[in-house]
């Protein structure tokens, strides 16, 4: 199975220890969220995973073949269609216009853009469609790792699902992995089959919870009842700032899927 696995993962910027003996472990097929406090180090993870930084120190095995990053703003490149910035990955590999732009069409009608959307630049896009467009841009290279920075926060909850949706198919029919950074513990809950907490000064892991419960077989009260119960756990309370306390560190030999169960 193909799988990525890091160990003493340090980074810093000058004399400032951003991340401190993080490690962790995704499968493919699998979701895992990253949450935590702002300014703990999860968007600096993410880089590092995706090669957009380098690290102080690693220790990575990573057997996926092809990673898509969906950012939290979806850095589209002004000059280019809604199209050709779906198609943008596929131009850089080499697929012929004809061919890719025949992708990125298939590829936005799945994301509920229409021709006349394709045709336009993202300054006269919605918010909405410029986030749908920067998904269509990493799912069109049907990736087995997709990074997710928060890539859903500015959405409002109808066009949230719709994406939810899209996500999990992709899951589903290719077995890609998904590691995603958010901060709404109940979007974790909906989407993640694994939480990891992180805390800041250093950002490190401190505690894993595990949601058993199949994402077919999620109901809303479930999620709700879910979210509610992590949200009183002492490991989230004061992670979050809201409870006085130390938290360990994770062991970064514990079996996989350890941690407590939700």
């Amino acid at each position: 199975m193909n799988a990525l696995h890091i160990r003493h993962l340090y980074h810093r910027y000058g004399l400032t220890e951003v991340l401190a003996d993080v490690g962790l472990d995704l499968y493919a097929g699998e979701t895992l969220a990253l949450v935590g406090p702002s300014g703990c180090g999860k968007s600096t993870l993410l880089q590092i995973i995706g090669g957009l930084l380098a690290p102080s120190e690693i220790v990575m095995q990573c057997d996926f073949r092809g990673i898509g990053y969906v950012f939290q703003d979806p850095s589209l490149m002004p000059w280019m269609t809604a199209q050709e910035n779906i198609a943008l990955g596929l131009k850089a590999l080499g697929v012929p216009r004809a061919a890719r732009h025949r992708q990125a069409t298939s590829m936005a009608a799945r994301l509920g853009l229409t021709d006349e959307d394709l045709d336009k630049y993202p300054h006269e896009l919605s918010g909405g469609m410029q986030s749908r467009v920067s998904l269509g841009r990493a799912l069109i290279l049907s990736p087995d790792l997709l990074l997710l920075d928060e890539p859903f926060s500015a959405l409002d909850v109808g066009l949230k699902l719709e994406l939810y949706a899209l996500l999990r198919q992709q899951v589903v029919q290719r077995g890609s992995a998904v590691l995603l950074i958010t901060h709404d513990l109940m979007e974790a809950v909906r989407l993640a089959d694994r939480i990891l907490l992180m805390v800041p000064a250093p950002g490190r892991l401190v505690h894993e919870f595990v949601l058993d419960m199949p994402q077919a077989e999620r109901t809303e009260a479930w999620i709700h009842q879910t979210t509610g119960e992590l949200m009183e756990t002492p490991q989230v309370r004061i992670g979050f700032g809201l409870a006085e306390g130390t938290l360990a560190p994770a062991s970064h030999e514990q079996p996989r899927h350890s941690g407590c169960r939700v």
